[in-house]
């Protein structure tokens, strides 16, 4: 028998072995099973291969500071429930192509997450994924360190609950993301949202703070930077908390706008539901609620019990739209429990949090519940999005919200439940993007700035982009303080379901439009709506076919320095090109436009109050809209070689303008509201000029500057701002503005209209001067006298050689009429030729069959239509009272009824001038026949209404019209004049009956052409019956009681 005894020396030497063999093979244990556990920390270098895997962490493992991590292709990692890698000093995955690294939740664990890949790292410290597939856990990567560098490269992130990449902590680490996709993302695919990101302010009130006790608590939060939200979710610290929070606990809920800590704007009527999810307690809304960087947000509910011990919880706020959360997962509020705890009064971090330096290039977003990439901050900068896809994203592609913010997209496509990228900012915000294609979404891009402390900048630049059939606006900016700077060019916005560009700004002080096509938007194609619009050119576009106004320039004080050249607006349902001010216009140029075509005005400038606001219309081509030029109140205007022609638009309904008829060439007007006045060379304040005490009760005084008053009628309705308010406004962009209308001694006029060298021709009104006599100063007898305003229009031409047509000054005119309701007008000498092109009316000629067999299919066409320069361009086709429109294509197949077809025709030329005549075709029912051409006879102003005439062979002219006519007339006449004589008692010349017969026997022939051809002439029938049957009742009556 052997015996082997261990010495003690042998005996230490396997226990150091056991202690320090797990180190030196990389904290790896090797089990019977295959798989290597990983619990202890990475202290050194470490290299993880295909061969020694799969590695499973069952406990939170760190890499070290100094340590690098590497993982080698066809590695598989796994992590168990709850388990995170933390790396503070260096982790790369480097997979290829073919043998990717696997990074997923273990085998046997379903459903069950892993946390997350935590980098915490120091400045020498990097995190790189390459080819690597990340799947299963909570997060994929999360940052809270803003030291070092991670990037991402021909990875794919897929089935996380919360996030691909988060970034937490102050600030965050550039990150790079490159060729890479994210799938199956519970919430935002990329987060990067630092502590409590751009919230200003956050607490918690409770009404009772002693242990286990039921209280009513008073969130309040302070967004920092506006938001929007449907939902209100808290998470407390336990299920128990809140197990008594219901619908009957909600108190107080809305918006403390002034800081007072009372509700200015209620969601009461607004709360649809508050139910309670374990530990969560969600406030839903019936709609989106949108709270502003300057509001608060107030939320008061019963029913939550405190905790059993004393401390500080904290209860994490989230506010959602759609769903997607819509701030930092960092927000939390602390509520304190134990009346001897020391109360907590939440501090917001001493630095600011920043989000810099994230880069996506040529990857892909697909089943995203969040937003693509949403960061949260103070101060965001360094975005940069190229050429990647966001295919399927239910929040916005990119979503930013930061006090200051600065990004740049180019060559992405994005498919987004909400925004394409959408940008919340408080101060300033800088956004470039270039040939992006965004496509049903919500809207293209939404930039909102919602601050009233302080003035910031909104700088947009926009190339060669794509923003076409979104659900709202294709590009939407709206500000309240912001000064804003747009450049717009080579962009095609289109089809999207209400403007095409919506801006709502404070102030637009620069801007350049060019090149973009802004075509068949449901509603304006750029709508803007301003205080202050100055420096703004817009050029080169082509504005058509949308559903509201081409361009509409609205602003509440100023629009100055405004110009647009060479633009085409045409085919809009409402007006080409308005620029509405409630204070002043000046310094407007229009020229080298075409403006055809559109169902409002060609040009609509309009100020409720007369000043000396300088327009320059010149070398357009105004025509075929439903008005031509329409100017209110700028009295300093030249209207100069513009063709406005045939703006008698047949087609669409024009939108009413006040005071002006549809089918009026050139409207002048003065201001309705009032006038400013220039007085810097009289001595005296205005008010002491104004001697009649009538007159005074009349008009307001308001003061602009030291020599400028406003001069407002009080008579009458006002629909202008204050003018003091819109002085402030302009005075923030604008110190000096030369605009008011000079007071002089001897009451000449300085300021007036200046119309001339233009063709104007083919209106109902060529024009119309409205210009009543405005508020002028004798400073020497200290009065108010008028002085009669006279629009200089000499030199133009009005359609015919003997110019136009005035009932005094020239009847004998055969051009277009100018009619006077206040003012004067000087307007010989006329030209005697046009000035510019000859445009004349097209004319329509329609080919159609005379019969066809019922069911049979039938061509219609118009191709045989005429135009004298140019071409025919549209067809407009009414079929027995249906219309039909082809652009281009001359023809149109209808299939032949059982009755007569009634077939009208109208064409359009190129330009949008309508023929203003019709051709008409009745189709009977019979054998086919071949097509036969009908000319133009009518007047397109009533093309159902009119009687089809001669070109019809079964009308009132034709044989059986003639026929039962005379017959019909012979019984008026023989039974009108035999009852005058049978009232005289005189001897009838024909019996009654037979006076009968003869009125039967007309009617009888209408009815039967009427049922064989004509439609018109079985109604006549009708109509006659009736009124015989009438005439015959009156007759018996009168005779029987002679």
């Amino acid at each position: 028998m052997v015996t082997n005894k261990l010495t003690p020396w042998a005996v230490a030497l396997v226990v150091v072995c056991a202690l320090f063999t797990p180190m030196l093979s990389g904290s790896a244990v090797a089990a019977p099973s295959g798989v290597t556990f990983v619990e202890s920390p990475i202290q050194s270098d470490a290299t993880w291969t295909e061969d020694g895997g799969p590695y499973r962490l069952i406990r939170d493992v760190a890499v070290e500071p100094g340590a690098t991590l590497t993982i080698r292709p066809g590695t598989e990692v796994q992590l168990a429930e709850g388990v995170s890698l933390t790396v503070r000093g260096s982790l790369h995955a480097v997979g290829t192509e073919t043998r990717p690294v696997l990074i997923t939740q273990s085998a046997s664990s379903g459903d069950v997450r892993w946390e997350t890949i935590r980098y915490n790292g120091s400045e020498s410290s990097t995190l790189s994924l390459r080819n690597t597939t990340l799947r299963g856990g909570r997060s994929g990567v999360t940052t809270t360190s803003g030291e070092g560098s991670v990037t991402v490269t021909d990875s794919r992130l897929q089935n996380f609950a919360e996030a691909g990449i988060s970034a937490n902590g102050t600030t965050t680490p550039p990150v790079t993301i490159t060729r890479s996709t994210f799938s199956e993302i519970g919430g935002h695919a990329i987060r990067a949202s630092p502590s409590i990101g751009a919230v200003e302010e956050i607490e918690l009130d409770s009404t009772d703070r002693r242990r286990n006790r039921t209280a009513r608590h008073t969130l309040r939060l302070a967004p920092g930077v506006g938001v929007s939200m449907e939902t209100i979710r808290l998470r407390y610290p336990s299920a128990r908390s809140v197990r008594n929070v219901g619908s009957e606990s909600l108190g107080r809920i809305g918006l403390d706008t002034d800081s007072d800590g009372e509700i200015d704007q209620s969601f009461d009527d607004a709360v649809s539901d508050v139910s309670v999810s374990g530990r969560h307690v969600e406030i839903s809304l019936s709609k989106s609620e949108y709270i502003s960087s300057r509001d608060r947000l107030v939320v008061e509910f019963d029913g939550v019990v405190n905790p059993r011990t004393r401390g500080v919880y904290p209860v994490g706020v989230s506010l959602l739209d759609r769903r997607v959360p819509q701030l930092s997962d960092g927000v939390h509020a602390m509520y304190v429990v134990g009346a001897e705890t020391t109360p907590f009064a939440y501090a917001p971090p001493t630095d600011l949090t920043r989000v810099r330096g994230i880069t996506v290039h040529d990857s892909e977003f697909d089943a995203i519940d969040g937003a693509g990439l949403f960061a949260d901050a103070d101060i965001v900068t360094g975005i940069r999005v190229s050429d990647s896809r966001f295919a399927d994203v239910r929040g916005d592609g990119v979503a930013i919200r930061a006090a200051q913010s600065e990004g740049s997209f180019r060559g992405n496509s994005m498919h987004a439940g909400d925004a394409g990228i959408h940008v919340e900012t408080r101060a300033q915000t800088t956004l470039v993007a270039t040939d992006n294609r965004i496509s049903r979404s919500t809207t293209g891009i939404r930039v909102r700035q919602s601050e009233r402390r302080d003035r910031g900048v909104t700088r947009v630049t926009l190339r060669g982009n794509e923003l076409v059939d979104n659900d709202r606006n294709g590009l939407e900016i709206q500000s309240e303080t912001s000064e804003g700077e747009l450049w717009l060019t080579d962009n095609v916005i289109s089809e999207n379901g209400q403007h095409g560009v919506a801006l709502s700004n404070w102030a637009i002080r620069n801007g350049r439009v060019t090149g973009n096509r802004v075509l068949n938007n449901s509603e304006d194609g750029v709508a803007i709506n301003s205080h202050v619009v100055r420096n703004v050119t817009l050029s080169r576009n082509r504005i058509a076919e949308n559903g509201g106004d081409g361009l509409d320039l609205s602003v509440r004080a100023l629009a100055r320095d405004f110009v647009a050249t060479n633009n085409t607006i045409a085919d809009n349902r409402g007006h080409a090109l308005t620029v509405r001010s409630d204070l002043l216009v000046h310094r407007v140029t229009v020229a080298g436009n075409r403006l055809a075509n559109n169902g409002g005005a060609g040009l609509l400038v309009s100020s409720p109050l007369t000043h000396s606001g300088q327009l320059n219309v010149s070398d357009n081509v105004i025509a075929a809209n439903g008005y031509g030029l329409v100017a209110r109140g700028t009295l300093n205007a030249t209207v100069r070689n513009n063709d406005i022609v045939f703006n008698t638009n047949a087609n669409v309904r024009p939108p009413p303008v006040a005071g002006v008829d549809p089918g009026t060439g050139i409207y002048i007007a003065e201001g309705s509201r009032g006038a400013i006045l220039d007085q810097s060379d009289v001595d005296a304040p205005f008010a002491e000029l104004v001697a009649n005490p009538q007159l005074r009760q009349q008009i307001e005084i308001a003061t602009l500057w030291d020599d400028t008053v406003a001069v407002l009628r009080t008579d009458g309705v006002s629909h202008t701002r204050s003018t003091a308010e819109g002085a402030v406004d302009i005075r923030r962009v604008d110190d000096t503005l030369p605009t008011g209308v000079e007071l002089s001694y001897g009451g000449a006029d300085a300021d007036s209209y200046r119309i001339a060298n233009n063709d104007v021709y083919g209106h109902d009104t060529g024009m119309e001067i409205n210009i009543s006599r405005l508020i002028t100063a004798n400073a020497t007898a200290r009065i108010v006298t008028d002085s009669i305003r006279t629009v200089n229009a000499e030199s133009n031409y009005w359609g015919a050689a003997s110019g136009p047509y005035h009932s005094s000054i020239l009847p004998e005119g055969d051009g277009d009429e100018i009619t006077i309701t206040n003012g004067w007008v000087d307007f010989i000498p006329v030209a005697d030729a046009p000035i510019g092109q000859r445009y004349r009316r097209p004319t329509p000629r329609l080919s159609a069959p005379s019969t066809a067999s019922p069911g049979s299919r039938i061509q219609l066409s118009g191709g045989e239509s005429t135009v004298e320069t140019g071409s025919v361009s549209e067809y407009h086709f009414v079929v027995n009272g249906t219309s039909h429109t082809t652009r281009e294509r001359a023809g149109l197949g209808v299939r032949m009824p059982n009755e007569t077809l009634t077939v009208i025709l109208s064409v359009e030329d190129g330009l949008g001038i309508d023929s203003n005549e019709f051709a008409t075709a009745w189709i009977r029912p019979g054998p086919a026949a071949a097509s036969e051409s009908a000319s133009s006879t009518e007047t397109a102003a009533a093309l159902p209404e009119r009687e089809p005439g001669a070109t019809s062979g079964t009308g009132l002219l034709s044989g059986w019209g003639i026929l039962g006519g005379g017959c019909f007339l012979a019984a008026l006449f023989f039974g009108g004049y035999g009852m005058v004589r049978t009232v005289r008692s005189q001897p009838v010349p024909m019996r009654g009956l037979f006076v009968q017969l003869l009125a039967g026997l007309g009617i009888l022939v209408w009815l039967v052409a009427g049922v064989v051809g004509s439609n018109r002439l079985m109604l006549v029938a009708g109509v006659a019956g009736i009124l015989w049957a009438g005439l015959t009742a009156t007759a018996y009556l009168v005779a029987t009681r002679t």
